[in-house]
């Protein structure tokens, strides 16, 4: 027998866990704030099918709109990613719904410069993740939203711009 197949007992992942990484579990703020941030996410991702369904105007960008709902989709699997990362535990995932959350019928324009604003902020708010973290896999995932919501807000400028 190979002399380092010993029966150790195994050590599970929160002990193996990168101490910076366990420091950030700590930190009840920073948890909450990553809720919001899941909250807020699945808000524009919404607002983002909103646009896609029910403001005809927009229909030739589509494919724009389209990309950019689903890159919300993918922000909303890696803020998950993250708070599994930092906690070790899975978080809860809401059922999606396919029924309007709303009656009320948008003005695309001001549903799109709303839309506008609301990504502006949330890049302060992912830039403030990303400089929270330490270097690595978490720190790479906030860079990738961050720079997302930054094209973002550059197709939703220039959306406004050709259709209003």
């Amino acid at each position: 027998m190979y002399p380092y197949t010993n029966h150790h007992p195994r050590l599970s992942t929160r002990e193996t866990k990168d101490p910076a990484l366990a420091e950030l579990a700590e930190d009840s703020r920073l948890l909450s704030l990553l809720q919001v941030a899941v909250a807020d996410t699945e808000q524009i991702a919404e607002r983002y099918r909103r646009l896609l369904q029910e403001a005809e105007i927009l229909s030739p960008s589509e494919t724009v709109l389209k990309s950019m709902y689903l890159e919300e989709k993918k922000h909303l699997r890696q803020l998950r990613e993250a708070l599994y990362l930092i906690t070790g535990e899975t978080p809860e995932i809401q059922p999606e719904e396919q029924t309007p959350s709303t009656l009320e019928i948008i003005d695309p324009k001001t549903y799109l410069e709303e839309t506008l604003l609301l990504e502006l902020n949330a890049i302060d708010f992912m830039r403030n993740f990303f400089l929270a973290v330490p270097d690595g896999e978490l720190r790479d995932l906030f860079f990738e939203i961050l720079t997302d919501k930054q094209s973002h807000a550059n197709a939703l400028t220039y959306l406004f711009s050709k259709y209003f």
